[in-house]
């Protein structure tokens, strides 16, 4: 198939244009910036997705489109922002595209518009209410209904996967990572508590201010595991491109996650030990992320299998923490 993947240079994105075209499929990818290492063989279209214009040839041949690029940000003043990124541009490319050959659009969409660390009845699945709780997973919801509504306008199959929690295995150990520092490193927590003002937390962990040394192992107050479910990218980018490939009628939501969510403490434990380095116990309120998710969907329908199990993520993990510490000598 002749295939657009939108956030081809991100980290999801890129490994997605990867299987694509190891696969034999034509890629186009579209990005705001150009990819740092372009895939031989593959198009890219590097702008702003709401300047697409319609008569663009280069899609008006696409067979099918993987739509990944996104804003993410839990910040409320960046309500605009989402709104314009997420949805006003995610109308933009549905209109790229009528008139053309396009017959299957696939949405990363996520979790958030339930949303998990809210859930009215656990495991999560499809079936469960939207009601997201900030920007981001509103404009989410309503990317959903742009794309639904696309697909009954112009006949196209139309899908939205909801991903779960999405980890770079070498990234679990990087103190610097926007997704995994302030999960797991006490001192990256404690400047995201100061950030928020959270007094508690950070009188918690003061003394592992400036130590990168000792991970976060997360209680509940009342009892609960700090849990969910963190799906390996290499994992999220097969079951994206099992979507591409699937057969399937009108509209569909996916969830796509892991088959079991994971009890970040003893996670945190795991890696501890794995990388020789310390770990602290830390309560935090009911508040915290305690769900479990469903993939049956997906496996139903796409024939998704999790592959990489959370004992190869923490490998991973130590060999990439192991190559930093090198690199710093």
């Amino acid at each position: 198939m002749r295939i657009a993947v939108t956030g081809a240079s991100g980290r999801v994105g890129s490994a997605v244009v990867d299987l694509l075209a190891g696969a034999g499929h034509s890629v186009l990818g579209l990005d705001l910036v150009a990819p740092r290492e372009p895939r031989e063989g593959v198009e890219y279209l590097v702008g702003d997705l709401a300047q697409l214009e319609p008569a663009d040839e280069r899609l008006r041949t696409v067979e099918a489109v993987a739509h990944l690029g996104a804003l993410m940000s839990w910040e409320p003043a960046d309500a605009d922002r989402l709104l314009q990124h997420n949805v006003m541009a995610t109308a933009s490319l549905v209109r790229a595209f009528e008139g053309g050959r396009l017959a299957t659009f696939v949405l990363a969409s996520t979790g958030e518009v339930y949303p998990e660390n809210s859930p009215h009845y656990q495991p999560l699945d499809e079936r469960h209410p939207r009601r997201p709780t900030t920007w981001y997973g509103l404009s989410k919801v309503l990317a959903e209904e742009v794309v639904e509504f696309a697909g009954r306008a112009n006949g196209w199959r139309t899908m939205a996967l909801r991903f779960a929690h999405t980890q770079r295995p070498a990234e679990l150990l990087d103190p610097d990572s926007f997704f995994s520092g302030p999960r797991f490193f006490a001192s990256r927590r404690y400047r995201k508590a100061l950030a928020l003002g959270d007094a508690a937390l950070a009188a918690q962990l003061e003394q592992y201010a400036d130590d990168d040394s000792t991970l976060l192992v997360a209680r509940r107050d009342d009892g609960q595991p700090v849990q969910m479910g963190i799906l390996a990218t290499d994992d999220l980018a097969a079951g994206i491109v099992l979507a591409l490939e699937a057969s399937w009628a009108g509209h569909e939501a996916v969830g796509l996650g892991p088959d079991d969510s994971i009890d970040l403490g003893e996670f945190a434990r795991d890696l501890a030990a794995a990388a020789g380095l310390s770990a602290v116990e830390v309560i935090l309120p009911p508040t915290a992320p305690s769900y479990l998710t469903s993939n049956a969907k997906a496996r139903e329908i796409l024939g998704f299998a999790q592959r990489v199990s959370r004992e190869e993520m923490v490998e991973r993990a130590v060999e990439a923490y192991a190559v930093r510490g090198s690199t710093r000598r």
